[in-house]
Parts: structure tokens; C-alpha cells; sequence
């Protein structure tokens, strides 16, 4: 499928016209990005406006230490870039596209005063920051009251690639605010019940459907 064709696919999919009350397809472009490439890079001011419309990408930043902190992970659809739009001055934490992302491209510099005072486009963006807001607290009522098991069930299952899960235990132990001595012992208890492999390469999924099973049950 040629770019171009593709970008009106994903404007048409996701109504993405409808978000503003001016013509926006002169100002969009279809922007892709390879597993682990940046999108938005930490600490740089936001020269792009993102809606991811395929795959799926993390949220983190880099601390003083070296270590990285996972915040988070965008699903489809998801603004990318929205609150350093509204807020300049304000950090840019990283976007790092976890599977091939497609992202609907608006460049600022063309379009940005006009987005910024269009009405319809900043409902559009309040009303996606409190389902956002929603999403964070509902993550955050898991977090404090399911057993680690069923919330790392739910992580592999979103995080792992085919049927290989491979991602930092510092990372996972910080998503998911356990201690890494914690996580490594549910891990070894999965692999002990032949949900998980561990292998040179990671941990390979030998049990999708009692992963699932517990993920469930941590959704009700």
C-alpha cells in the first residue's frame, strides 16, 4: 500500500478530521517507527504532534542514575506529544515505539497556532486526557489490589512479542511497583506451573491461555 493511501486509511479509521474545524489532512503525514526507535525524545521541545494509529510504544524517562522508569504504554489511538503541545516549557518525558508504529504526523511549525486555538481540537484533547486520567487511576487500583501474579499475567501477555516475553526486570519491576526480588520469584513460579520457558533469549510462552486465565480474573 502506497503512504499515501495508507495515511487516508488511518484519517478515515479513526475520524481524524473530526478532531479539528479546519481542513487538517495539508498539515498530516504518515510517520513510522521500527521497535525501539525514539519517538519523542527526552528533554526536547515537541516539534511534532503524534496520534498513533498502529502498534504500540512506551513512556519512560531516564533518571539521574541511568536507570530508566517505565511510566506507561500507549494503545491505539493515542496522542503522543499532547500535554508538551499545551505546555512547552513543561519536561518531555521519552516515547519509544515498543512494536512498528504508525503515527499520524502533524508538523507544528505549520500548524500549531491553529491547533492550539482551534475549540473543537482542544475538547478533543481535554476529553482524551480524562480518559487518560481514568485509565492511570483504574492501573493504579490494580496495582494496590490484585496479587503480582495476575497484573505480570496481564503484562506479558501486552508486552511480549509472538510468544517471546524479553523486557528489563527493572523496567517490569518499576511498571509494576514490585522489588525486583519479587518479580524474579513469580517469574520462576510461572515458569515451575509451564506457563513460561526461561531461555537464553528470555522467556518463551508455553501457556498463553493460563496467562490469560489470570489476567482475567484480575479484570472481573
Amino acid at each position: 500500500m502506497q503512504e499515501s493511501d495508507k495515511l487516508e486509511e488511518m484519517i478515515r479509521r479513526y475520524h481524524f478530521c473530526d478532531f479539528f474545524s479546519f481542513d487538517i489532512r495539508p498539515y498530516a503525514r504518515l510517520s513510522v517507527f521500527e521497535p525501539g526507535k525514539l519517538i519523542l525524545r527526552e528533554g526536547q521541545r515537541v516539534t511534532r504532534l503524534y496520534y498513533l494509529v498502529e502498534g504500540r510504544a512506551k513512556l519512560f524517562t531516564t533518571l539521574k542514575n541511568g536507570r530508566v522508569t517505565l511510566f506507561n504504554f500507549y494503545e491505539v489511538p493515542s496522542f503522543l506529544g499532547d500535554m508538551e503541545l499545551l505546555d512547552p516549557d513543561s519536561y518531555t518525558k521519552g516515547v519509544r515505539a515498543h512494536t512498528r508504529c504508525y503515527c499520524i504526523a502533524l508538523d507544528l511549525a505549520q500548524c500549531g497556532d491553529r491547533v492550539l486555538n482551534d475549540p473543537k481540537f482542544l475538547r478533543t484533547i481535554c476529553l482524551y486526557l480524562g480518559r487518560k486520567i481514568n485509565n492511570s487511576s483504574r492501573n493504579n487500583a490494580q496495582n494496590q489490589n490484585f496479587p503480582l501474579k495476575y497484573r505480570l499475567a496481564s503484562y506479558i501477555l501486552m508486552t511480549s512479542m509472538g510468544d517471546c516475553y524479553n523486557e528489563p526486570h527493572t523496567e517490569t519491576a518499576a511498571y509494576l511497583k514490585v522489588s525486583y526480588r519479587h518479580l524474579l520469584y513469580v517469574l520462576a513460579q510461572f515458569c515451575q506451573k509451564g506457563l513460561l520457558e526461561h531461555t537464553p533469549d528470555g522467556y518463551l510462552i508455553r501457556d498463553r491461555d493460563g496467562l490469560r486465565a489470570l489476567e482475567e480474573e484480575m479484570q472481573g
